[in-house]
């Protein structure tokens, strides 16, 4: 049963943001709708009340239903079913005229109102209810009501509309302001601190995405390591600073270059990059790379760096006909590149 309540309220899902609260809301209130209905039709059928018996199991059956309706077809369900409580209460109220403690299950539905549509819609919604209710309970006073317990009843629905008000907008505050350190923690996680770029976590993760996703859609994926000529060489004659001050510079002309929505650039790590992007023809990948390379050589008259640097590349070229694993891939390009470092330098080497 309790692990049936907790899937069913969806308690050990993720907290993604602030619709998850209200997700939980509107199954509790039709988890609690059906509830009382239970109770309420069980009483009925104990103590022989047949027409309300009757009333009791239809609304019963159409509870049922909605429980076992797709989430989809279910999303308005419990907004319904809250109003439709709103309105049962203001008839019990009326019918008992106040009395019996009956305007007390108010207080429950404020709360759940508050949790269902936020604070701001909330307390519109509840000041509307309580003005009708208010109204409802004064004509009762002082034949069945006296006047001392109208305004006991009124001072305790004010105090907890205000504390359900306070308490739903601290709850959503700190929710949005948790999330948000969510998503700032998961993009540090995924990039590179001196760059800006995507890290190699993120690049093992992007990579089969977008494979997977070339090979569906029958596109073109240009894979691209790159690696920065001799810079072992230029730390030692600048210094790591001055060092740190080419990567970034590299790293702006990369984001410039790859520019388009589906075009993803990483930090592999010290002066190695990746690129991803996925291209119309073998001719228009190797076009893209080249002309990074040739900006890369003149990279030194328009950034503060100590001197002229080059790179060298692989470029793995992947299309929809080739089975290649991931590891291969990554394999693959890295040779390309090492092919192109022990010819020369400063060029891209491209796969057959």
């Amino acid at each position: 049963m309790k692990t049936w309540f907790k899937a069913y309220l969806q308690l050990d899902k993720d907290i993604e943001n602030n619709l998850y609260r209200k997700k939980v809301t509107s199954k509790f209130i039709l988890l609690l709708s059906f509830t009382i209905l239970s109770v309420l039709l069980l009483g009925n059928f104990i103590y022989s009340n047949q027409a309300t018996f009757y009333v009791n199991l239809s609304l019963f059956i159409i509870m049922s239903l909605i429980m076992i309706l797709p989430g989809q077809q279910r999303k308005y369900a419990s907004h319904i079913v809250l109003h439709f409580m709103a309105l049962g209460i203001l008839l019990v109220v009326y019918f008992n005229q106040g009395k019996e403690y009956t305007p007390i299950w108010s207080l429950l539905y404020i709360f759940l109102v508050m949790s269902l549509y936020g604070h701001r819609t909330g307390l519109r919604i509840s000041l509307f209810y309580l003005t009708i209710l208010l109204i409802l309970l004064f004509s009762f006073t002082p034949s069945a009501l006296t006047t001392m317990e109208f305004v006991r009843f009124t001072m305790v629905a004010c105090f907890t509309l205000f504390f359900a008000y306070l308490a739903e907008m601290l709850i959503s505050r700190t929710f949005e302001k948790l999330i948000t350190a969510k998503s700032q923690l998961e993009q540090l996680s995924k990039t590179d601190a001196l760059t800006g770029l995507f890290n190699r976590r993120h690049f093992d993760e992007v990579l089969p995405q977008q494979m997977r996703s070339a090979n569906r859609s029958h596109d073109l994926l240009a894979l691209v390591i790159i690696d920065i000529d001799h810079f072992k060489g230029y730390n030692d004659t600048f210094g790591h600073p001055a060092g740190d001050v080419a990567l970034v510079a590299l790293a702006n002309l990369l984001k410039i270059q790859m520019k388009r929505g589906n075009d993803a650039v990483f930090r592999l790590g010290g002066e190695e990059f990746a690129l991803l992007y996925q291209a119309k023809s073998d001719q228009a990948a190797v076009k893209l790379i080249e002309d990074i390379r040739i900006a890369v050589e003149s990279l030194d008259q328009y950034c503060d760096i100590e001197k002229k640097i080059t790179i060298s590349a692989g470029l793995l070229l992947i299309n929809s006909k080739q089975n290649i694993a991931v590891e291969t891939a990554y394999e693959l390009a890295d040779k390309l590149l090492y092919q192109a470092k022990n010819s020369g330098r400063n060029k891209v080497v491209i796969s057959n």
